[in-house]
């Protein structure tokens, strides 16, 4: 038991050190000296720390003569640089790029709409990661079960309203990590089979406000759809996962995990993701007889 024990204050001392046991080897890496996300009790709920992503919203701006014409400063607090630059054409619908006005934003047109709206999308710009070293032993059925385990922070911020003629009834904003595994031989060495073979998502969260009351209120909610405020919000989530690395030789291997993010603002809104600490256990274990898989 004590050198148990000792092997493992060595393990994780040093991040690509391994050691044997009777199951096979293991080894470990981590971020979590560094990276630690931390959500902010401050009435706003900010995110700070860890490693972060922002698809970032227009610019900061108090009045609208602190923004480039013919966007407007979207302030609902009133607060100094608390408002945000955003398209004032139409309400931030569009049929072209060159309509959106607020930096980064371009025209998203649904399929077979005459028309769109403005905003940005951001798809794996931010990626981090890192690599640790195992060695396999000799023998048939050798396998590696890998597991990066995470601590994820999504922020979602949206709002709409209204100001001189612009009327902005609908924003949303997406947040998500996504988590992948490459197992990478030496030279002469077996491809290592990896299941799952694509990205998993650990955390990913949509949300969306709309509402009609700021077009209707001259009429008192008289029309036949009335007024209405539609809050919407999805998420998807895994804090840890497992992928099982087959076909192995004898020989040392190198597994990397990887995270990116997925995000994407419309009218008026901000999203950033968070990632942080961050844990990669890799164990090598042998298979003697595999099991049937339950189907569901």
């Amino acid at each position: 038991m004590r050198k148990t024990w000792v092997a493992l204050a060595i393990c994780m001392a040093f991040a690509t050190t391994v050691f044997g046991q009777s199951s096979g080897n293991f080894t470990y890496g981590s971020n979590s000296q560094s990276e630690r996300c931390v959500l902010n009790n401050n009435n706003t709920g900010s995110i700070t720390g860890g490693q972060t992503c922002s698809l970032g919203a227009g610019p900061s701006c108090t009045l609208d003569t602190d923004c480039t014409a013919p966007a407007i400063c979207f302030n609902p607090t009133g607060a100094t640089g608390s408002g945000q630059c955003v398209d004032s054409t139409s309400g931030g619908s569009c049929t072209s790029d060159s309509q959106c006005t607020t930096p980064g934003q371009t025209c998203v047109i649904p399929a077979g709409a005459a028309s769109g709206s403005c905003g940005a999308v951001l798809n794996g710009a931010c990626i981090g990661g890192f690599t640790v070293g195992i060695k396999t032993s000799s023998g048939n059925g050798n396998v590696f079960v890998v597991r990066p385990s995470a601590v994820i922070g999504l922020l979602t911020d949206v709002s709409i309203g209204s100001k001189n003629s612009t009327i902005i009834g609908t924003s949303s904003a997406l947040a998500g990590v996504d988590v992948s595994v490459k197992v990478s031989p030496a030279s002469g060495q077996h491809n290592p089979t990896l299941t799952p073979a694509y990205p998993v998502t650990y955390d990913s969260r949509f949300i969306q406000i709309s509402s009609n009351l700021f077009s209707v209120l001259g009429s008192l909610c008289t029309t036949t759809t009335g007024c209405y405020i539609s809050f919407n919000e999805s998420t998807v989530s895994a804090h840890s996962f497992d992928w099982i690395a087959s076909n192995l030789s004898s020989g040392q291997y190198n597994v990397t995990v990887n995270w990116t993010s997925s995000l994407g603002d419309f009218g008026v809104a901000n999203s950033m993701t968070c990632v942080g600490p961050v844990n990669l256990t890799v164990q090598q274990n042998k298979v003697f007889q595999f099991n049937t898989v339950n189907s569901f």
